[in-house]
This record gives structure tokens, sequence and C-alpha cells, in this order.
């Protein structure tokens, strides 16, 4: 159950959310965003607006507690709810999942964090990757990076991401915000991810 991704809980509701940013809470983010953690768990914020014609908060809280609580009784606690704070017509959902399988399983949204051996998934060979500068910007690479050692993530959605270390390349609709951390854009998806690279700090 995520809010922003059509979570399992409020896709089945039909509720309809959209994307907005409130203020800091607790230091977590106030845009939806993936955190790769060093454990190997990762948190998602997701940050909504919420319209009370379509569901009343209580009604809205206990779906997204009984959910995690139905697919924790079948996969051994794997997900703790951090947060749930509801600000005006603003919800923030904060979850932190034991691994990457977890996150994909509950949200049936595919991610991928890894070695470049280990991805399934084929890389086009017309992917044009871009160098990350020390300054922020993008250059564009002549040739194929090499990926030896690196950490990909293979992203299907707009969302803020933090990987586990440094970035050293994008590719696809991509913006640095840290030198670790990045925004897919509005045109990510299933059928056209975003390529992130980083060396592991």
């Amino acid at each position: 159950m995520k809010i922003r991704h059509g979570l399992t809980v409020l896709s089945l509701s039909g509720m309809m959310l959209a994307m907005t940013a409130c203020s800091y809470l607790r230091g977590y983010p106030d845009t939806n965003t993936i955190e790769f953690l060093k454990n190997g768990s990762l948190r998602e914020t997701s940050v909504e607006e919420y319209t009370e014609a379509y569901y009343d908060l209580d009604e809205l809280k206990t779906l997204i507690m009984d959910s995690v609580n139905s697919f924790n009784e079948e996969n051994g606690d794997a997900i703790t709810i951090d947060l749930y704070d509801v600000k005006g017509q603003n919800v923030r959902l904060v979850m932190t999942y034991k691994d990457l399988a977890s996150y994909e399983a509950f949200n049936s949204q595919p991610l991928f964090a890894g070695s470049r051996e280990d991805c399934e998934g084929e890389i086009p060979e017309e992917l044009v990757f871009y160098e990350a500068a020390e300054d922020g910007t993008l250059k564009e690479t002549k040739t194929s990076p090499d990926l030896t050692g690196m950490t990909l993530y293979v992203v299907s959605e707009p969302v803020d991401l933090v990987t586990n270390g440094t970035i050293a390349y994008v590719s696809g609709d991509v913006t640095l915000t840290d030198a670790g951390a990045c925004r897919t854009g509005e045109t990510i998806s299933e059928k056209n991810p975003a390529y992130i690279v980083s060396r592991t700090n």
C-alpha cells in the first residue's frame, strides 16, 4: 500500500490523489522519495493531497494499517510505518521496507538496485549516459561507461531517489539534486525507465 503509486489500498478504493509538497516533519522529505539505506533496507515517503469527499481520514488510516499488517503476517514484519501524518489536506506516509524485494512485492512496482550483472533487463544499446560532475552538471559520455563495482538503479516512475553512494552517471529524464540524490522526471515509466549509477561511499 502506498499512496503515491496507487498503493494497493488506495488503488482498490479508487481514491484520486495528486502529489503535493508540505513542510518538513521529523526530518523526513517533503516530496515523494525513495531512500536506499546503508543496512540494505529502503524508506519510502509518499506525500499526497487528500480530498475528503473520497475518504474519511480515519478510514484511510485503517486501510493503510490493515494492508501493512496483512502483508507482514505473510512476510515476517517486512514493513514498518514510520510516520502517518495529516496536515490540512496533505497526507504524508513514511514506510521502511526490510529490503528491495519487500518493496516490489508490496507495491507491485518494479525497482532495481544492484550490480549491472544482476540486472535482468537489458540496457538498450542506444542508451546515452551522462557523467555527473562535482558541480552538479551532467556531461554526455562519448563511450559506454564501465559500471564495474558500481550500483545500478533502474527506476520506472517519477520520484526523488536517494542512493547509497555518489551518483556517477545517469540516463533518461533525470536531474541531480545532490551528490547522491536525483529526481526522475514525469516522462519516466516502466516502458521508459531511468538509469542511475552510483559509486559506493
